[in-house]
């Protein structure tokens, strides 16, 4: 466990953006954004349908830096400050890293979340670099798949997902490195 009094607030500037730790502040921001039908066309089931859902998400999030040292930013335009969305990072109980993002639409298709999901993953190794960063992604979300692509992940998993997916949708888990079969199995028990 990582003592909070040694971790610090980890700012994160990249060529466009401003990437800070999620703070209880941001709450609104969040559910703005994870209650925005449009940021779940790949996943209808996954909206926030209530602000208590967004704050329990918002304190994992904190509770996960606290607990491993990185964990989620905000992302904002570095020029304006304008939210953008969420990213970055979360410690799984399968020992893995997971990358994830979610930008609100009017700002997808401008590279921000392969921005975030680079300096994500030079963060991660660069405080634990033994930990592998993974992600999933559904079959039916080619974009996210090639942003993981980009940020240096590989596809080693495809199969049935557990979430409530559309129809013939699947889950791919992705990875930076060879996993070991514990950590390949968290991630397919959990795609």
């Amino acid at each position: 466990m990582v003592h909070q009094l040694l971790v610090p607030q980890q700012e994160i500037r990249t060529g466009r953006l401003v990437l800070a730790p999620v703070t209880p502040a941001d709450i609104d921001a969040v559910h703005e954004l994870f209650s925005d039908a449009r940021t779940w066309t790949h996943l209808p089931t996954g909206r926030h349908t209530s602000r208590a859902e967004t704050q329990d998400l918002v304190q994992r999030k904190i509770g996960g830096r606290v607990r491993h040292g990185l964990g989620s930013w905000t992302i904002r335009a570095a020029d304006s400050g304008v939210f953008l969305g969420i990213g970055g990072v979360d410690r799984t109980a399968g020992g893995v890293w997971n990358l994830g993002y979610r930008l609100a639409p009017e700002h997808h298709g401008h590279g921000y979340a392969t921005e975030v999901a680079r300096a994500a993953v030079d963060t991660a190794h660069a405080l634990l670099p033994d930990v592998p960063v993974t992600a999933r992604v559904l079959t039916n979300n080619p974009a996210s798949a090639r942003v993981l692509a980009r940020a240096g992940l590989t596809q080693v998993w495809q199969g049935p997902t557990r979430t409530t997916a559309p129809e013939g949708v699947e889950c791919q888990a992705w990875s930076d490195r060879t996993l070991t079969p514990a950590q390949l199995d968290w991630l397919v028990a959990n795609a």
